[in-house]
């Protein structure tokens, strides 16, 4: 049974992470400001694993200390983070490089004096590869070089490699997961993240049996992760014992654009009144998708090498997202 201290467990990702380890019976430790959700509160405790929620800035060295104290821990997934978008990144990039690169030294240092960690699992992203992701049709961990565009991005960075060497000055073995664009299950909007998924705004749409327009065909091409697949990838990463690389793509490693059509139908064959269509010629899209550039898709042939695989791709991940939000639209 894995013993893991989660910084930002109740943000989206956080969320999923921790529902995975729950539900095949691990300890969890979810520190950070925000409160578990009550949905999530609720779903969780029907799940086989412990969970403790505790209460902290990961800016304070003193509490972080008191968390790790409360319980052995041997997994640390330090995914306290700002996404910042343009605006964040003008109006206060201070606060986006303190909790993403102040924050993750003082979750190391916590982890290191706590003794009896063995995995860091390190939250990197797709934004590292920045305008390479213009430039080449495929990323990959070794060949791709990374041209981080935004604030956020280079954070991203800086949290691999940054925390590469202070794990390996400290003892701590580290993976770092390059975690590509993300949707599904407990996402919202929770301030921290400037830029919310299209497929979150589908969904609310659908629940509301509202009609939508969306860009202009063809879409471009973008390379989407459901959310469920992303949790199993990182579980992957959080146990393997394979000795090589140390930084992973988690993504699907498919362009998702000529799928859209086909994950929209879904949700109108789910929920009355809800419909779609192609914005026509100068029309504005009532929803928006996250680029007007294509990008390349990430290569996810070394997480592949660990036994993972994505399993829901375009309407399989909608069929998915469809049933979730059904049960918990408290939660959209």
């Amino acid at each position: 049974m894995a013993k893991v201290l989660i910084t930002g467990g109740a943000g989206f990702v956080g969320l999923n992470v921790t529902e995975a380890l729950l539900a095949r019976g691990d300890s969890v430790v979810i520190y950070g400001r925000e409160p578990l959700p009550v949905p999530a509160a609720a779903a969780f405790a029907a799940l086989p694993g412990q969970l403790t929620v505790i209460l902290g800035d990961v800016l304070d060295d003193t509490a972080l200390r008191a968390a790790f104290a409360a319980q052995p821990i041997d997994t640390v997934l330090p995914f306290a983070a700002i996404t910042a978008g343009p605006a964040r990144e003008a109006e206060n990039p201070e606060l986006v490089l303190d909790v993403n690169l102040k924050g993750l030294v003082a979750t190391l240092k916590a982890a290191r004096d706590a003794g009896g960690v063995r995995r860091v699992v390190l939250p990197s992203s797709s934004a590292v590869y920045g305008e390479s992701a213009y430039a080449y049709p495929v990323l990959t961990e070794a060949e791709t070089p990374c041209v981080p565009i935004s604030l956020y991005g280079v954070t991203k960075y800086a949290v691999e490699r940054m925390g590469m060497r202070l794990s390996g000055l400290w003892g701590l073995d580290a993976i770092a997961a390059r975690i590509g664009a993300t949707f599904g299950p407990w996402e919202r909007d929770t301030g921290l993240r400037d830029t919310l998924s299209p497929h979150l705004a589908i969904a609310q749409a659908a629940l509301a049996g509202r009609a939508i327009v969306i860009p202009a065909a063809p879409l471009p091409a973008y390379d989407w992760i459901y959310v469920r697949d992303l949790a199993a990838g990182l579980l992957a990463l959080v146990d393997t014992d394979t000795p090589g690389p140390r930084v992973f793509n988690l993504a699907s490693g498919l362009d998702w654009a000529p799928l859209a059509g086909a994950c929209c139908d879904v949700m109108a064959a789910r929920f009355p009144g809800f419909s779609w269509r192609h914005a026509a010629a100068g029309e504005a899209a009532t929803v928006s998708f996250n680029e007007t550039r294509p990008r390349g898709v990430m290569a996810n042939t070394r997480a592949a090498g660990l036994g993972w695989a994505p399993r829901f791709i375009g309407p399989a991940a909608y069929e998915d997202y469809a049933a979730w939000i059904t049960t918990r639209a408290d939660a959209v």
